[in-house]
C-alpha cells in the first residue's frame, strides 16, 4: 500500500462482493476525482484519496483512523455496517438513499448508500451539489 498520513489521506471504501465491485466502485472513483479536483489537494504528498475494499479497511485499525467515505449499505459493505449506528442520518431521500455523517465532522467518516445503484449515485450527487463534500475536505485539509 502507498504511504499514508492517517490525518490527511481520505479513503473511499467499497464492499468486496461482486455487486459492490460492479456498481459502487465506479461511483467511488468518480468521487475520488471530485476530491482530487479540490484546490486544497494541491501537491502535498500525503493529501491524497485512495479507493479500497471494506475487507482491507475493516482488518486494518491504522487505516480506519483515516478520514473515510464509505459507499454502499450495511448489507454490502462491512465498514457501513460498523457505522450505521454510530453516525446520524444527515439526509434521507424518501428512504431511497441515505447520507450519514456528523455535520461538524468531529467523526471524520461519511457513509453513503442507496437502495440501488441509481439511488447511491443520487446520494453522491447530493453530497457534491450541496457542498457537503467541500465542507468535509475543508475539515480535513485546512
Amino acid at each position: 500500500m502507498q504511504e499514508i498520513d492517517v490525518n490527511l489521506t481520505i479513503l473511499i471504501v467499497v464492499g468486496i462482493d461482486l455487486k459492490p465491485e460492479e456498481f459502487d466502485r465506479p461511483i467511488a472513483y468518480r468521487l475520488k476525482q471530485e476530491i482530487e479536483k479540490s484546490p486544497l489537494c494541491g501537491d502535498h504528498p500525503f493529501r491524497k484519496c485512495l479507493v479500497l475494499s471494506d475487507g482491507l479497511y475493516t482488518n486494518d485499525k491504522i487505516i480506519q483512523a483515516c478520514p473515510s467515505i464509505v459507499i454502499g449499505g450495511p448489507g454490502v459493505n462491512s465498514a457501513a455496517s460498523q457505522l450505521v449506528d454510530k453516525l446520524p442520518v444527515y439526509y434521507s431521500q424518501d428512504n431511497r438513499f441515505f447520507i450519514q455523517l456528523d455535520k461538524e465532522f468531529k467523526n471524520s467518516k461519511i457513509s453513503i448508500w442507496g437502495m440501488d445503484r441509481e439511488a447511491t449515485e443520487e446520494a453522491v450527487d447530493k453530497l457534491i451539489s450541496d457542498g457537503i463534500l467541500d465542507d468535509f475536505i475543508k475539515s480535513i485539509w485546512k
